[in-house]
């Protein structure tokens, strides 16, 4: 009996760490789900094919939609960064819930038609570069540009809000770490030691001064409301956040009260302009 007991521990003990192995050695594919564009998607997207731009860094061509329109103080530019699993272009067809705001949507290395492969260093390593060159390119000051995160994507545009003063940020279903949120959904597992890609965002989000608005789907069972919140009593100045109480991880942008809220803190961010 005692010989059965150690042989099923061995077993069990053997299972876990090859576990543990398959977890480390195949996270980037748990953690990023690149997605191309389809021949039916380009078809469609024709539409738009005029406001296409492509930007090399280090070697990798990075592909998005730029809608030039005319900046000022009052209407900005706004950068979006897309969650993990989000091909960029399907905001385009949302470009009429926007008013005067210039946007820029770029796809991560590997999604649509951007080459390469994501990782946190590539993601906050190219946002960097895009924001500059953008930013440079058309002589916009990196006050008048709002970054706009959703889910990963938060993590992306708190980066460049570290790296640089922009007017505002505005977070979608944010984290304050993947490490964090890793462990609500596996904490039988030491994932604080297994992740590379940790996107620890509530480490520097204490040192960000720049206004923040965080919008939370109630009924999230991808990221906690505890993780969102977290980030948001982790800013640097008061920030608040605004509960879509029946609106899930990806449905959030489905709901007026999505909408109406960054149309409303657009429209304050507008005023303190003047």
């Amino acid at each position: 009996m005692k010989t059965t007991m150690v042989n099923l521990l061995l077993v069990l003990f053997v299972f876990y760490c090859g576990t543990l192995a398959f977890i480390f050695f195949k996270q980037s594919s748990f953690i990023f789900f690149s997605t191309g564009i389809s021949k039916s998607q380009e078809i469609f997207l024709r539409q738009f094919s005029h406001f296409e731009v492509n930007i090399n860094h280090n070697g990798f061509d990075l592909h998005g939609w730029f809608i030039n329109r005319e900046f000022s103080p009052e209407h900005p530019l706004i950068i979006y960064y897309g969650g993990n699993a989000e091909e960029i272009s399907n905001n385009l067809f949302d470009l009429k819930k926007y008013e005067k705001e210039s946007l820029l949507f770029m796809n991560y290395r590997g999604y649509g038609k951007s080459t390469g492969s994501p990782s946190q260093s590539s993601l906050f390593s190219d946002a960097l570069f895009i924001f500059d060159h953008i930013s440079d390119t058309y002589s916009i000051p990196s006050t008048n540009i709002i970054l706009m995160g959703r889910s990963l994507g938060s993590s992306v545009a708190i980066y460049v809000a570290k790296q640089r003063h922009v007017k505002a940020v505005i977070l979608i279903t944010p984290f304050d770490s993947l490490v964090n949120v890793a462990k609500d959904h596996y904490p039988f597992f030491p994932v604080k030691l297994l992740l590379m890609h940790p996107f620890d965002s509530v480490q520097i989000a204490s040192e960000i001064t720049t206004p923040m608005i965080a919008i939370i789907a109630g009924q999230d069972r991808i990221i906690s409301n505890e993780r969102s919140v977290s980030l948001v009593e982790h800013w640097g100045v008061k920030s608040h956040y605004v509960t879509i109480k029946d609106a899930d991880h990806n449905s959030i942008s489905n709901y007026p009260k999505y909408w109406n809220t960054i149309r409303l803190f657009l429209s304050k961010m507008a005023k303190s302009s003047v």
